[in-house]
């Protein structure tokens, strides 16, 4: 049996692609025409799992998440995959549907090399809603109740929110208009989040040895200093902290 992909398979594979709104770029192509027409029986199931099998899990440019260790906390780092290579360090020279690790351009730091199997894509950071209910809601009476777009790209003038964009790690949610709903910029969004974390690396290590501080008297200054940040950053505060400081609010609520 032939197993030579023509021109005219090729071509009806990526309107098949493109029907269920699926992007050919994203799939081997090829690789789908063989597994679901040449070698496979053509039916619908042989088809769908020929483009689960052949999509490629990340392309050069896809905007990722890693993870890198530093001064012993584990800092989230956002950046973008500028290639592949072999688990020997030597790059590939066409493209692959399972790499072994990716160069991950970041954006405060070096190129770092790290497997894909702890590559995480950026989308799956963020919960996205377009709803305009909820995208607007309470939103500023000034402005007849709508949020513009807070990216910052737009100058003096942005335009109305499409989106409601939530960092599902930290609860930080910013709504973008439609034109800037994209990797970077979501991605930007993440990095800020996470760049907190090295900026209160001191007091998320106080707060880990010494959890209790949190719960002291109101008027001392550092146990206040705490709270307050806690407040701020509730997804910084380690598990120990934050429950403590949990059990002091419901105390403070049942002596009022």
């Amino acid at each position: 049996m032939p197993t030579t992909v023509s021109t005219a398979d090729r071509k009806q594979a990526v309107e098949e692609l493109a029907r269920y709104g699926l992007n050919p770029e994203r799939y081997n192509v090829a690789g789908i025409v063989r597994d679901a027409w040449i070698t496979g029986n053509g039916s619908q199931a042989t088809w769908r799992a020929a483009v689960e099998k052949n999509r490629y899990p990340f392309l050069v440019g896809d905007m990722v998440r890693i993870v890198l260790l530093q001064n012993g906390f584990p800092q989230r780092m956002y950046g973008r995959i500028e290639g592949f290579v072999m688990e020997n360090g030597r790059a590939y020279r066409r493209r692959v549907l399972n790499p072994h690790s990716a160069y991950v351009d970041l954006f405060e730091s070096s190129c770092w090399i790290r497997p894909v199997s702890e590559i995480t894509p950026e989308l799956d950071d963020f919960e996205i809603t377009s709803e305009h209910e909820v995208v607007h809601r309470d939103g500023p009476v000034h402005n007849f109740g709508i949020f513009h777009c807070a990216s910052g790209d737009h100058g003096g003038y942005p335009p109305p929110a499409d989106v409601l964009v939530t960092h599902k790690a930290s609860g930080t949610k910013s709504r973008f208009c439609n034109t800037c709903n994209i990797p970077h910029v979501r991605a930007r969004l993440g990095h800020e989040m996470w760049q907190n974390r090295k900026l209160y690396r001191e007091t998320i290590r106080e707060l880990t040895e010494r959890p209790e501080v949190i719960t002291g008297p109101i008027g001392n200054y550092d146990a206040n200093l705490n709270r307050r940040w806690a407040d701020a950053f509730p997804y910084l505060v380690p598990a120990k902290a934050a429950e403590l400081y949990k059990q002091w609010k419901e105390q403070q609520s049942d002596d009022a």
